[in-house]
């Protein structure tokens, strides 16, 4: 499963990496644009990349089996690769517009080009424009591609446009009109919600609704907050938890409804409300069955979601909340002591992502929380950094990588069954993981919160347990976690009597 977020930094190449050539992916071992016959199966693959919603990536410099093909030095000419000459490279052969946004990383002494493809802005597929053709070894000329073909990505290949393809090419645009449609009159539930509220309290609250936009929905969701009367959000709730599981077209709108919910109930201090939210998506997550990871995953995704929120409010009972509901919640087979950790493995041997490795979450939330300002009601979209650049003070992403790090601190430490928790953040850079060792470590308010049955002792072994466990998988993706912060290494030190 491939995340396609538009970043093109180290951290999103370490990623990459881990994956497999599939349709949002491709490698290439070596690309000389100066070589007719690279430009154009180039501009064929960049083209067919782009036709497929949600666009892709092609990663110059790796072998089909993974492996890194360029030792550093190799592309001489580095400013062929900028994306601003890609774009006019491509769009030379084409109807219509295909952007590239590219960088170039080294690693282990490689150099690999990432080059990002997003989908068309309109929705439609780009026909090419004219011949494209190189001269053969034999003197004949070679076809890569004629005017008018429409070509997209399928699997690990490039295909002629089929009538099966339509409904997957179609779909995000047609998810753009239904939006539009219904904007004027998402606007005006949110004015009316928005008067009711300074209207101050009264018997007549906006009700909650699947179909309303996410936006005009957080401001209804806020309306019968501020009246103090959860008895409408319990009942939409349930309605909504039962339509995860039972309805697959409205499972991804109850769920986006119920995390909302929740994340203004976090951000307003409604506790017992948020509470409920949770566990609602917490029965929506027991009541499916085997074969749904995908659908799991979708619900884990939001947990960390909300974890992240929870994270930059300090909320730290909410964290312990999130990580700590083992799964399956009863019987005596094997249960996992934290439901993230389950959705992980499920989603794992359902090949959503590299055995064992859980760090698309990370980025599958940021996406979300980046396309829906509802569900991050603490930041504003001027806050929100471009993804194709993301700074290192990142507030979603680094939330996300510090929730990441609780979760496997706190199943660590008060997990009553099995499997312990896995950090994904241990693919990206320490610095942005760092914050949860030290809350955990300098806040002793904090660390009530997140391990109310476990003493410091048992906290201090918890974090050695998971920063060596972190360390040791960060070696896979470049070795860049050095040791613990001066805090936590002194709390572990004080505690177990030992460097870490």
């Amino acid at each position: 499963m491939i995340i396609v977020d538009g970043r093109t930094d180290r951290e999103k190449l370490v990623e990459l990496l881990r994956l497999p050539e599939q349709t949002h992916l491709e490698f290439k071992a070596e690309l000389d644009l100066t070589d007719k016959h690279d430009e154009l199966n180039f501009v064929k693959d960049a083209v067919s990349m782009s036709n497929r919603p949600p666009g892709g990536y092609i990663l110059v410099g790796v072998n089909d089996d993974g492996t890194l093909a360029l030792p550093t030095g190799t592309i001489t000419d580095r400013a062929r690769f900028d994306g601003a000459r890609l774009g006019d490279m491509i769009r030379k052969y084409i109807e219509g517009e295909v952007h590239a946004i590219s960088q170039i990383h080294e690693v282990d002494g490689h150099e690999v080009v990432l080059i990002h493809l997003p989908h068309h802005r309109d929705g439609l597929p780009v026909p090419m424009s004219k011949l494209g053709q190189f001269p053969g070894p034999n003197g004949k000329q070679v076809v890569v591609f004629r005017e008018g073909d429409v070509l997209v990505r399928e699997g690990a290949k490039n295909t002629p446009l089929r009538h099966a393809h339509w409904n997957d090419l179609l779909r995000l645009r047609d998810q753009r009109l239904r939006e539009e449609a219904r904007a004027q009159v998402d606007s005006l539930i949110a004015d009316l919600a928005a008067a009711m509220r300074s209207g101050g309290p009264g018997p007549a609250l906006v009700p909650l609704s699947l179909e309303m936009a996410d936006d005009a929905f957080g401001e209804a969701v806020v309306s019968h907050l501020e009246v103090d009367s959860d008895i409408r959000l319990r009942q939409f709730l349930g309605r909504a938890a039962a339509l995860v599981s039972s309805n697959p077209d409205e499972h991804l709108a109850a769920l986006d409804k119920i995390t909302i919910l929740a994340a203004h109930a976090m951000y307003f201090e409604r506790a017992a409300v948020a509470s409920k939210a949770i566990d609602s998506l917490f029965d929506a997550y027991a009541k499916f069955g085997h074969g749904n990871a995908a659908a799991r995953l979708d619900i884990i995704t939001r947990v960390y979601v909300l974890g992240s929120l929870a994270v930059r409010l300090r909320q730290w009972a909410a964290v312990h909340d999130l990580a700590l509901r083992p799964y399956p919640p009863g019987g005596d087979m094997y249960i996992y002591s934290s439901w993230i950790r389950h959705g992980q493995v499920d989603a794992s041997r359902a090949d959503l992502f590299p055995k064992g490795k859980g760090g698309m979450m990370i980025s599958a939330a940021r996406v979300l929380m980046s396309d829906q300002p509802a569900m991050r009601p603490d930041v504003p979209d001027g806050a929100v950094s471009d993804p194709g650049d993301l700074a290192h003070d990142d507030a979603l992403f680094n939330s996300l990588c510090q929730f990441d790090i609780l979760y496997c601190l706190i199943v660590a430490a008060e997990g009553q069954h099995h499997g312990s928790g896995y950090a994904a953040a241990s693919a990206m850079n320490q610095d942005r993981a760092d914050p949860a060792f030290e809350v955990v470590a300098d806040d002793p308010e904090a660390r009530a919160a997140m391990f109310p049955t476990s003493d410091e002792r048992e906290i201090a072994t918890a974090m050695a347990q998971v920063y060596t466990a972190a360390r040791g998988e960060s070696f896979g993706f470049g070795g860049h976690w050095g040791s613990l912060p001066h805090g936590a290494q002194q709390f572990v030190s004080n505690h177990l009597g030992e460097d870490t």
